[in-house]
């Protein structure tokens, strides 16, 4: 496996996405002055995109190991590098808890809301809100450092091939195996308490379903990425196989995403209760409708018939370009969410930009810092052998 041994050059990427993300905290930094309501939404927005990346990235690399299959021991590295996100997410929470009265209106509630706040001011009070996020954050980023840890450790203490029957990676397995569910329910409620809780009055036994499928499709789509970048450059040599399995996947999770919203919307307007419809209402007023239709084009209409070709899903582009057209409707996604709280109209603000250039700039700084000078490939993984042999006829 020393053969396969390419380093990380990730110096050109760490510059360009420091320049930008640099430049976006400038931004969001003179948002929060001139504009704080627009600006904080914007703010949360982008936070939400890139941390929802991040733990999809996670979950990725938990159910590669849990599921104990040898195929993804060629896309760990790439797992990893979107998984560690969670860290610089965490710490980009700081301004959202220091100053949450203008980003969740529970905090300091409007007249038409006291009522809705005052049954949940148990669930809401502040202390407690901000408690369960460093608890999300911490179960996080336990998971994503510890397997990296582990990871990088078996490069530097490799062990031979296994045999087909042996489990030689009990301690990853069991891990991913115990965390799987808790990440599960720690995503579930971050849901609720950062998206959900932005109308007091709404509320959907769905919804954190629908913020676990997101962070599904949008972590494995920033993994093709990442694949695809490392077969282009010629450090990862992944085949069309590989490609044809991360395809598979993305179209499942693009399945299970729309079906979540579907019944979610469906539900809710069937049961036609005002506190509950008036989320969808106000998403098909002044425009939103455009935003809507946009979103459900880039995250089901477009991917799900490109997602069935079986030759063109084994092209590293084709597989990618599809994953970038995902990762830009898990953003209008997750804008869609936040943004009608604060503006009647779905004009994007210059804010937005700002806002996603700082976090996602930042962010993709400190991973590729972190990555630099790691093998493209978990070179003492004893499953690697089997993965980059892997074939598929289906």
């Amino acid at each position: 496996m020393a053969a396969l041994r390419r380093d990380l050059d990730l110096r050109p990427t760490i510059t360009i996405a420091a320049i930008v993300g640099v430049l976006g905290a400038v931004g969001i930094v003179l948002g929060l002055v001139l504009e704080p309501e627009r600006a904080f939404a914007a703010y949360l927005a982008a936070w939400t995109t890139v941390g929802t990346v991040a733990v999809g990235g996670l979950a990725m690399l938990l159910i590669g190991y849990a599921a104990n299959a040898r195929w993804p021991a060629v896309i760990r590295r790439p797992s990893e590098a979107v998984a560690i996100g969670v860290l610089p997410i965490a710490l980009l929470a700081i301004p959202l808890l220091v100053w949450p009265e203008h980003v969740w209106p529970w905090v300091h509630p409007a007249p038409e809301h006291v009522h809705a706040v005052a049954v949940k001011r148990t669930y809401l009070a502040l202390p407690f809100f901000i408690l369960r996020t460093v608890v999300y954050f911490a179960l996080f980023v336990i998971a994503a450092e510890l397997l990296r840890r582990w990871s990088r450790f078996r490069d530097d203490h490799p062990e031979p091939q296994v045999p087909h029957g042996v489990d030689r990676m009990p301690r990853e397995r069991t891990l991913s195996s115990a965390m799987l569910p808790i990440i599960g329910l720690a995503l579930t409620f971050a849901g609720f308490d950062w998206l959900m809780s932005l109308d007091p009055e709404w509320w959907s036994s769905g919804f954190g379903l629908y913020v676990i499928c997101a962070a599904l499709l949008s972590g494995l789509a920033m993994i093709v990425v990442l694949a695809w970048r490392g077969v282009a450059t010629g450090i990862m040599p992944l085949t069309g196989s590989h490609f044809h399995a991360m395809g598979r996947l993305l179209h499942a999770y693009v399945i299970l995403w729309a079906y979540i919203a579907y019944f979610q919307a469906m539900l809710i307007q069937i049961a036609n209760r005002p506190s509950e419809a008036q989320f969808y209402v106000v998403r098909e007023l002044d425009g939103w409708k455009i935003v809507t239709a946009i979103m459900l084009v880039l995250l089901f209409a477009l991917p799900f018939p490109l997602l069935f070709p079986r030759r063109l899903k084994r092209r590293p582009r084709y597989v990618a370009g599809i994953a970038i057209m995902l990762l830009a409707g898990h953003y209008v996604d997750m804008w869609w969410l936040v943004v009608p709280r604060v503006s009647a109209s779905p004009i994007p603000s210059w804010t937005d930009l700002a806002s996603i250039a700082g976090i996602a700039g930042l962010t993709t700084a400190v991973c590729a810092w972190r990555m630099r000078g790691s093998p493209s490939l978990p070179i003492g993984d004893p499953y690697l052998a089997d993965g980059l042999a892997y074939e598929t006829n289906t």
